[in-house]
């Protein structure tokens, strides 16, 4: 098993000492320009909730800061892939789920936890449609990849985000007011403004609106996915007496647009199929038994979708509006260290009315209602100093508790009927987690070692209700309290214990060398559906890396190579409508790369970045069901007594592209006091698959995205204005492909992602 990343780390080894023993070379190439450059900026982190210089972090990560998320025009999640091309993000309707290294939730059920860990300011962020939080008046975003199991604890397989909002600054009159408008009527705005009050507090006041037409001609419904979110943040910071440092913020997102547009097209009804060429395509899964001969499944179709303009007969409507405050006490406890408590509390509602199936006229609609109430608390005492021992040890609890009522609306049927209907009166979610790490010098400034071990225990217990068809009954769901209608009660329960911990090393050759190895484990919880409980996915990752400045720190270049051995992972598999999914523990997956990041300042000037990655992610066993043509095939020898499964071993994973490319250059032209920069940022992703049934119709293939900005900065950076095209080639890649069937029939729905978008913005900071 250890055979590919014994040869990952014989090579990254390399490259560490070939870097190590290449600065005097390194030096004298760059030395004609070094006397015109600066060197590249640190910049401090969090990653290890203690603050470090990111390039004495070891941890493989990305962080951008306030000016290049809006640069790039990021107002949410989904915007994320334009600065870090590593992520996978994908939009299942509502449902926002990311990609790390071949990581990622399938399952976004009421018990289902995402696999990327999502704090921000430290609130523990955990339903996917509460990713639709806002990204506005921000200090900086990190990306951290691979298991954090120690200190951020479960779901944390993935890696984490940390998103760090900006914080009142004492003594300081600031802020700053931007604004855009571009194609599709885009219309951005964004303000900031920090008042001091007194020497020891200070208060800090942001919003933002962002709304533009929809992205796609949908012929009589309108133009689908279409954006109007408002956001506002009331933040409070205060140093009363020395050693004592408190924050409190209070923040609102509203989301008021359209349903995501979703182009589908019948593959067949009933079993017959809806176009004679589609049987080209169909592979029977079963051969050799009669009863099966017509139930294959769709695996050589390719339908080259419209990507522009569909006709569809409604575009939907979505609603969420959230509510939100967390803060944070640090107080300092002499040579012991640092006591900290950090807390949050969100409250979600959403109402969702989403077609599903994409065309003309509209056949299927979600409806769902689905709200959460989260707090999360940490109790943490850290101390120690560069040179000595550094340590964290600390205590976390989180409680979810939400409500859902959803269900599959037929318009057409009976004058309105629905399908199915399901609620969940509560499913309450409790996580209580013991943490502690530490890091042990054994050389001073050289040699280090890291060990941290975290124990979580997680509950889950919930209310059902699943209806069956209820025709005849108009847009009128069953009432929750009526129970005069036929339907099933369960009362399903969840509890399990994990421990997970982290061993590393560190080695610091010089001041701009580092090399570190280590072991991590992660785990994500399980859970519950309708048919029975499911375990929890573990992962075991193998990591080694260098990060390094060269020539004056003009030059950096980090590295890291990685062997992941992943476990039990949750697969939702469709049985039928009035069950839904049942999630299984089915997969296994064998995942290796490389990555690494370059920055060069090729003179005062000029700025290169490149990142090039790759990635080999297999399903080493994969058991599950496929979808047919009549509904789902469970069994794949119906001869053999017991129930087969389809073993998928070999498939890729979703989003799980071999090579991902970022190039960009900056160029700042000076006109006295002026500065004009001119910039490029190019992605190339080769191709991947959007599930792991790695059907043909379900392949994204490879693409290059390229944005262009051109910014003029006023003297002392106050004033800036910025002409910008982001993907420019105009190339909208899948975010969401998926085979389902409803009702008898049988279709493929597609979901793009944004379009080529240009326009201008400006900025104004004081």
């Amino acid at each position: 098993m250890m055979q590919q990343f014994r040869s990952l780390s014989a090579l990254m080894l390399g490259a560490a000492i070939a870097a190590l023993t290449a600065p005097a070379m390194a030096q004298d190439v760059a030395s004609p320009a070094a006397a015109d450059t600066v060197g590249i900026a640190d910049i401090v982190v969090t990653a290890q909730k203690r603050a470090t210089n990111i390039q004495d972090t070891p941890i493989a990560m990305r962080a951008f800061d306030n000016d290049a998320v809006l640069k790039a025009g990021i107002t949410d999640v989904n915007g994320l892939a334009q600065l870090a091309p590593d992520l996978g993000i994908t939009n299942d309707t509502q449902y926002t789920k990311i990609t790390v290294r071949g990581i990622s939730s399938q399952d976004h059920s009421e018990t289902a936890d995402p696999a990327l860990t999502i704090n921000i300011d430290g609130e523990y962020i955990n339903r996917p449609i509460a990713l639709n939080a806002s990204f506005f008046d921000l200090e900086r975003i990190e990306i951290l990849r691979g298991p954090q199991g120690t200190l951020y604890g479960r779901n944390a397989t993935a890696g984490a985000l940390n998103i760090v909002a900006a914080k009142p600054r004492l003594g300081e009159f600031s802020g700053y007011a931007t604004g855009s408008y571009g194609n599709y009527d885009t219309i951005t705005g964004e303000v900031a403004v920090n008042i001091p009050l007194g020497e020891k507090f200070a208060i800090r006041a942001s919003g933002m609106h962002n709304e533009h037409d929809g992205y796609f001609n949908n012929g009589p419904a309108g133009r689908g996915s279409a954006g109007n979110t408002d956001a506002a943040r009331l933040s409070f910071y205060a140093e009363p007496a020395e050693g004592i440092r408190a924050y409190v913020a209070g923040e609102f997102v509203d989301v008021n647009t359209t349903g995501v547009a979703q182009y589908g097209q019948v593959i067949a009804t009933n079993g017959v199929l809806a176009n004679p060429g589609y049987a080209s395509g169909i592979v029977d899964v079963i051969p050799s038994t009669p009863e099966f001969e017509n139930g294959g499944v769709p695996q050589n179709l390719d339908f080259n979708p419209p990507s522009k303009s569909f006709p569809l007969g409604d575009l939907g409507s979505t609603k969420i509006r959230q509510y939100a405050i967390r803060g944070r006490l640090d107080i300092d406890v002499g040579s012991i260290g640092t006591l900290s408590y950090i807390g949050g509390y969100r409250d979600v509602k959403s109402d969702i009315s989403q077609p599903l199936n994409g065309y003309v006229p509209t056949i299927f609609i979600q409806n769902y209602e689905k709200n959460s109430k989260t707090q999360s608390h940490e109790l943490r005492l850290s101390g120690g100093e560069n040179g000595g021992i550094i340590y964290q040890v600390g205590a976390f609890y989180f409680h979810e508790n939400q409500y859902m009522a959803q269900g599959l609306f037929l318009p057409l049927a009976a004058g309105g009927s629905y399908l199915n209907y399901f609620y969940r009166p509560y499913v309450k979610n409790d996580s209580i987690a013991g943490f502690a790490q530490a890091t042990v010098p054994i050389v001073v400034d050289k040699l280090s070692v890291t060990g941290g071990i975290r124990y979580t225990h997680d509950k889950k217990k919930g209310l059902y209700y699943n209806y069956g068809p209820q025709f005849g009954r108009g847009p009128n769901p069953p009432g929750i309290d009526d129970t005069s209608i036929a339907r099933t009660e369960l009362h399903p329960r969840f509890k399990e214990s994990q421990p997970t911990w982290t061993l590393g090393i560190d080695y610091n050759a010089s001041r701009d060398h580092l090399i570190y190895g280590k072991v991590s484990t992660g785990y994500k919880a399980g859970g519950f559906d309708n048919v029975g409980s499911f375990g929890s996915e573990k992962l075991t990752a193998y990591e080694i890396g260098s990060k390094n400045s060269f020539a004056d720190r003009t030059i950096q270049f980090n590295a890291s190579a990685f062997y992941y051995d992943y476990r039990d992972q949750q697969i939702p598999v469709f049985l039928d409508t009035n069950v839904g999914s049942q999630v299984v523990n089915a997969g296994k997956s064998r995942v290796w790369g490389i990555e690494t990041d370059t920055t060069v300042l090729l003179s005062r000037n000029d700025r290169f970045t490149a990142t090039v990655n790759y990635l080999n992610a297999e399903l080493t066993a994969f058991q599950t069901s496929l979808l047919g043509l009549t509904g789902s095939i469970n069994d794949s020898d119906p001869s053999t007594p017991g129930n087969q499964p389809f073993d998928l071993s070999g498939n890729r994973p979703v989003q799980s592209p071999k090579w991902t490319i970022a190039l960009g250059y900056d160029h700042d032209f000076h006109i006295g006091d002026h500065k004009i920069t001119a910039s490029v940022f190019s992605r190339f992703k080769s191709d991947y698959y959007l599930q792991p049934f790695n059907n043909r119709a379900e392949l994204q293939e490879a693409f290059t995205q390229t944005d262009l900005s051109l910014e003029y900065s006023a003297p002392g950076n106050k004033l800036s204005v910025q002409a910008y095209v982001r993907n420019l080639e105009n190339y909208r890649p899948y975010s969401f492909v998926n085979y389902v069937d409803a009702g008898g029939t049988m279709l493929i729905n597609y979901i793009y992602g944004t379009p080529r978008t240009y326009g201008v913005r400006g900025t104004y900071r004081f």
